[in-house]
C-alpha cells in the first residue's frame, strides 16, 4: 500500500507538469505554424527545453581483511515543463564495485558486484540556485557476507545475495547556475528498509549543462 501510495503521488506531479507544457504547446502551434525541424531547434522547442547532469563514482575503502573499489555514473537529463522552474525526467546509475579480502577459509577472494538504479524525478528550482526535488528509484544490486571481519565463502566463493529495492528521495540542493554548473544535494530516502543498516539520508554531487 505505501508503494503505490508513493508511486501514485509521483504519477500526479508527471501528469500535472506535462499536462501543462502539452497546454503551452497547442496554444504556441495556433498562432504559427512551422517545420518540425523550426520547431525543435527554436528557443520554445523541445531540444531548447532540455538540460543535463549527472555524477560519477569513484571510491576506495578497507577495513581489516576487506578492500573495496567503486566506480561508475549517474546521468540524468531533465525537460523544463513550467518555464526553468519545474523541470522531470529520468536518472539511471551504474556502479561497479570491485571487493578483494580474506575469506572465512583464509583464502584470499575477489568479486565484482554490479548495481543498477532507474528512477524518475520531478525538480522544482524555488530560487535561482537552490531547488527541490521528489524521485523515485528502482534500485538492484548485489551485496556480500561477512563473519568475524572476513569474506564469508560458500562452495569456495564469496556468498553474495542479490536485493532489490523501490526508494522514494526527497531533498534540497544547491546549484552554482550558469551553463556548465556543480550542485550538492542532500536527499532522505522516505522508503528505507527497517531491515537494514543504511542511513535514510544521502549527498549527492554532480555536474549540469543549461539547468
Amino acid at each position: 500500500m505505501k508503494k503505490i501510495f508513493l508511486f501514485s503521488l509521483l504519477s500526479i506531479f508527471f501528469i500535472s507538469a506535462f499536462s501543462t507544457d502539452a497546454y503551452s504547446q497547442r496554444r504556441h502551434k495556433k498562432k504559427k505554424k512551422s517545420s518540425k525541424t523550426d520547431q525543435y531547434f527554436d528557443e520554445s522547442g523541445f531540444a531548447n527545453k532540455l538540460w543535463y547532469g549527472g555524477g560519477f563514482v569513484l571510491n576506495f575503502s578497507g577495513s581489516g581483511e576487506v578492500n573495496q573499489f567503486a566506480i561508475g555514473a549517474t546521468p540524468m537529463v531533465g525537460y523544463n515543463v513550467i518555464g526553468d522552474i519545474v523541470s522531470v525526467g529520468p536518472r539511471i546509475g551504474v556502479i561497479y564495485t570491485t571487493i578483494k579480502g580474506r575469506g572465512t577459509d583464509f583464502g584470499i577472494h575477489r568479486v565484482n558486484l554490479p548495481s543498477f538504479t532507474l528512477g524518475a524525478f520531478t525538480r522544482i528550482k524555488a530560487f535561482p540556485n537552490f531547488f527541490a526535488q521528489l524521485e523515485y528509484e528502482y534500485e538492484t544490486t548485489k551485496r556480500y557476507a561477512t563473519a568475524n571481519g572476513l569474506l564469508f565463502i560458500e562452495n569456495g566463493e564469496v556468498f553474495t545475495a542479490k536485493e532489490t529495492r523501490d526508494n522514494v528521495y526527497v531533498g534540497v540542493g544547491y546549484n552554482s547556475g550558469g551553463l556548465w554548473g556543480y550542485e550538492i544535494m542532500l536527499l532522505y530516502n522516505l522508503n528505507e528498509p527497517e531491515n537494514t543498516l543504511d542511513l535514510p539520508i544521502s549527498f549527492r554531487g554532480g555536474f549540469t549543462y543549461k539547468f
